[in-house]
């Protein structure tokens, strides 16, 4: 039988489907790379069923893309001709809270806004935020790449969260790694090893996490610098002086311009850094004046906004500006991190490949971790013009692993920077190819994502 054949006789008719719709929303994720149309997509309902599901997969030789809300932004829930997609997205319960402990289980298909606000009602929260995709992400996927967002700079990423994971492994064996304990010295870290793997080693199908206390209150503000190199100055003194930032968010001159065009915000087109502090007032006070003192020492001053306008909500819009600044054009991104200090050196070459290559340039991130994001905007129907962003792209990179840097802070590398990939760690990609093999034997789960076996 096919492996189409083989499902229908796994799952109820409600649970899967080779129609042209549905297929074609299998096919992408939230980036510019060439969509691929899968076979089928299946919506599992529980981890029985997946295992069945794999070792069927197994037999046929079927590969399998394990996929969420598809909003992955480098290719990694892109399936392969003739096979799978996975969707997990109908799991999404809740299985255990114990607030006592400031944990919970839940199935991978739960989303991150729908978690927190059913957090919310025990004062805890889930902290490592996906940015604007809060809506969507689900808590699978978040694993799945080690997401996360303007918060990172505080409460680090998902994986720095995740106690234990239920998977099942490419040979179709159900297991349990980690467990609830905070700290642990005990045998290899596969949780760590699986979270970030993108879906090439197990299909999660079970997350424990731990959480924190929602925070007493927050407080924002934002600042204008006259210079990218004053703005960096102001990260690292901050970091320096040990501040408890929570969120320190970088927008050059070019995505502020971007920003006004789409919204009309009147900012002066000018370095700008959005902070956010959490804590008790006294805590806040303390921080938000010496982030003050720090940056006017640096000639910069408060952003000034109209009523009604906050600096996140400005800073949400991002992406879209950039989007839209020139329409018939697309977005090629990238996601590096490197040392702090080296910020406006970056932020500087960035702009130099744009304006030398004639390529619209924007830089901004989440500085207080060392990442940026370089989007520039290219044709993608013209193949020359493609290839000439491309081209930039691997500069940006290549620069970046130069200085001591990583190819990907927090979108995960999938298909988008597969290529570059070997930059960064070198012989040491042989060892994962040799862990991937452990895993998944057959080579069926999510294969050629991150590297080729």
């Amino acid at each position: 039988m096919s492996i189409v054949e083989t499902l229908r006789s796994i799952v109820p008719e409600d649970q899967l489907s080779t129609g042209r719709d549905h297929l074609r929303v299998a096919s992408v994720d939230e980036s510019t790379l060439t969509p691929v149309t899968p076979l089928a997509v299946v919506w599992a309902a529980d981890p029985d069923e997946i295992v069945t599901i794999v070792r069927a997969c197994i037999e046929i030789g079927t590969p399998i893309t394990t996929r969420g809300a598809g909003s992955a932004l480098e290719g990694s829930t892109i399936p392969l001709e003739n096979g799978i997609v996975l969707d997990l997205s109908r799991m999404a319960a809740i299985k255990n809270l114990w607030p006592e402990d400031l944990q919970v289980e839940v199935e991978p298909g739960i989303i991150f806004d729908d978690l927190n606000l059913r957090l919310k009602n025990e004062g805890l929260f889930f902290p490592p935020s996906p940015g604007g995709s809060g809506d969507i992400a689900t808590i699978g996927g978040m694993v799945s790449t080690n997401a996360s967002g303007i918060y990172s700079v505080k409460y680090g990423g998902t994986r720095d969260y995740v106690l234990a994971l239920d998977i099942v492994t490419g040979e179709g064996e159900a297991m349990t790694i980690g467990n609830r304990a905070i700290k642990r010295s005990s045998g290899y870290n596969l949780v760590d090893l699986v979270a970030g793997s993108e879906g090439t080693l197990g299909i999660v199908t079970s997350v424990t996490l731990k959480l924190a206390g929602i925070p007493e209150d927050r407080r924002q503000s934002a600042f204008v610098f006259k210079s990218e190199i004053q703005t960096a100055q102001a990260v690292s003194e901050m970091c320096r002086y040990g501040l408890d930032i929570a969120a320190v968010e970088f927008l050059d001159r070019h995505l502020v311009k971007a920003l006004n065009r789409l919204k009309d915000y009147g900012l002066e087109e000018a370095p700008m850094l959005f902070l956010e502090f959490h804590g008790p007032t006294p805590v806040l006070d303390s921080n938000e004046e010496m982030a003050a003192s720090i940056c006017e020492e640096l000639d910069a001053q408060p952003l000034v906004l109209a009523e009604g306008h906050r600096p996140w909500e400005i800073r949400h819009w991002a992406t879209d500006a950039i989007k839209h600044y020139r329409p018939g054009l697309s977005i090629l991104r990238n996601d590096v991190a490197f040392p702090i200090s080296r910020l406006p050196d970056m932020v500087a070459y960035c702009h130099e490949l744009g304006d030398k290559h004639k390529l619209p340039m924007f830089t901004f991130g989440h500085v207080g971790m060392g990442l940026l994001h370089a989007l520039m905007l290219a044709d993608r129907e013209n193949p020359a013009d493609w290839q000439k962003a491309e081209n930039v792209n691997r500069l940006i990179i290549e620069r970046t692993v130069e200085i001591g840097g990583t190819v990907s802070g927090e979108h995960g590398i999938g298909l988008g920077h597969k290529d570059q990939f070997e930059l960064e760690h070198g012989a040491s990609v042989e060892l994962m190819r040799k862990i991937k093999r452990q895993f998944d034997p057959h080579g069926i789960l999510n294969p050629g994502k991150i590297f080729d076996l």
